[in-house]
């Protein structure tokens, strides 16, 4: 079988002292060096770098192409290698990181194996990462890291290391080109490929001599950037935005930073963001939008407005409270929804599979008891309502689930539309199943990995309650 050809996008400023060891670890790599080509893209770089490039090129031939462009910043740059490679994969790499041998054998094997991921990461940012430290990473990000279509975690936090993703060629349309305004490419990308395709995390184990550079700038700086990027969407929500079930705790997480940065730059009169006459006017005008939206009983296009409101002009602050009021009054699900007397956190579960594999409801039951702000809800819409009773309510007598403090259970009966049942796995959270199947539009876990459930569960509870 051919190998998908994978293009490295290295993207440079002012890199002299350590590009070497960035082109050797792609010439490193286990994978065939044929089907590996380099795009490398010199950023304006006044310090040697793009002779480096150059006499680089010249000693590889064609396997590597060079670009020159004025300097722009990292995000023009990216833009520059994405437009210019012809890989089927492309992995950008950051002048100054490195890649492990076989990084990039590894994550083309697992998305061979595995159509339905565009993107796959093998590397978690260590908090502490603004000032150079190398911290552990977060306890719940080693059981628990971002897989699936988690663009509202994603949104509130970036957790992903820069040079450790890889990305389907098919995806370049979804992340490019990257906005001005955005300064943190590898976060964006993250965020706008996990809308359309799933994400996966393929870990490797964190090494002494880090393979990622220390972030540049310092933390007001870095704030400043996290600001801009959480703004820029959220001022551009919709009522069919991937993150807007989530939006309560990516509204809170963009609070948060404007605080962490007033506290990180000692002075209360910081300067937070630019907010424009014409974004006060358009924040304005959304606001009345907003207004008559949810005065119509329009909610969810209500709450996308608002939130468009309160985004383009923080300091408004009849926007940040009519936000606030349809954060709280919004139902989390419709009557007629069958997942509608779920709690906050929902995994979907099957019968015919639990049925089969009752181990998977036992070890569901271990680590999640009645006290827990989550439901596993069981499609058993396929039986009858009578073969369902009998079937799973003996199934979880026989567990002991039918008594008080158990896990909280629901279950989804028949007859339903197809396009209903279909559309299950969309209004869960997580998915209780071993059976890979298509384009799931949330994580699965199954017995064996229903702790990571769990603090999957106690991360979204946490969220909320901030």
């Amino acid at each position: 079988m051919k190998l998908p050809r994978v293009s490295a996008l290295i993207t440079s400023h002012d890199d002299a002292p350590r590009i070497g060891a960035t082109l050797d670890s792609v010439l490193r790599q286990s994978y065939p060096p044929a089907a590996i080509e380099i795009i490398a893209v010199d950023d304006g770089s006044t310090d040697g770098t793009a002779e480096l490039l150059e006499n680089f090129a010249a000693r590889h031939g064609e396997r590597v192409r060079v670009f020159h462009q004025p300097h722009t910043g990292q995000p023009a740059a990216l833009d520059r290698a994405f437009a210019e490679a012809r890989g089927e994969i492309l992995a950008p790499l950051a002048g100054g990181d490195r890649w492990p041998g076989h990084r990039v054998a590894a994550q083309v094997a697992l998305m061979t194996r595995r159509p339905d991921v565009g993107i796959v990461y093998s590397e978690l940012l260590p908090r502490g990462e603004e000032t150079g430290a190398r911290a552990l990473w977060p306890a719940e990000l080693e059981v628990d890291p971002p897989r699936g279509r988690p663009v509202g975690r994603l949104l509130r936090e970036e957790s992903i290391a820069p040079s450790s993703i890889a990305l389907r060629a098919s995806l370049r349309e979804h992340v490019m080109p990257i906005p001005a305004e955005i300064s943190r490419a590898s976060w964006w990308m993250t965020v706008r490929a996990a809308a359309v395709a799933d994400l996966e995390w393929l870990p490797e184990a964190p090494s002494a001599d880090p393979l990622t550079a220390p972030r540049s700038g310092g933390v007001v700086n870095r704030l400043r950037e996290t600001l801009a990027f959480q703004r820029w969407f959220l001022s551009r929500t919709t009522s069919e935005a991937p993150y807007l079930d989530e939006l309560s705790e990516v509204w809170e997480a963009f609070i948060a930073a404007a605080c962490d940065l007033l506290v990180a730059a000692e002075d209360p009169f910081a300067h937070l963001m630019t907010v424009t006459d014409g974004d006060r006017a358009d924040a304005r005008r959304i606001l009345a939008d907003a207004r008559g939206a949810i005065d119509r009983g329009d909610v969810r296009p209500g709450l996308a407005l608002a939130a468009r409101a309160a985004a383009t002009d923080p300091w408004c602050q009849p926007a940040r409270e009519l936000l606030r009021t349809a954060l709280a009054a919004r139902p989390r699900r419709a009557p007629s929804d069958p997942l509608a007397e779920a709690r906050r956190f929902v995994t979907l579960g099957f019968a015919d599979e639990l049925l089969r594999e009752p181990e998977l409801l036992a070890a569901y039951a271990a680590h999640f008891d009645g006290g827990a702000d989550a439901t596993l809800a069981i499609d058993a819409s396929a039986l009858t309502p009578a073969a369902a009773e009998e079937a799973l309510g003996g199934l979880v007598r026989k567990l002991g689930l039918d008594g008080g403090g158990a896990a909280h259970l629901i279950t989804v009966l028949g007859p339903i539309d197809a396009a209903v049942r279909e559309g299950l796995p969309a209004g869960a959270d997580a998915l209780l199943s071993r059976s890979r199947r298509p384009a799931p539009a949330a994580p699965a876990y199954d017995d064996e990995t229903v702790a990571a459930l769990r603090a999957y569960a106690a991360r979204i509870a946490g969220a909320s309650a901030a």
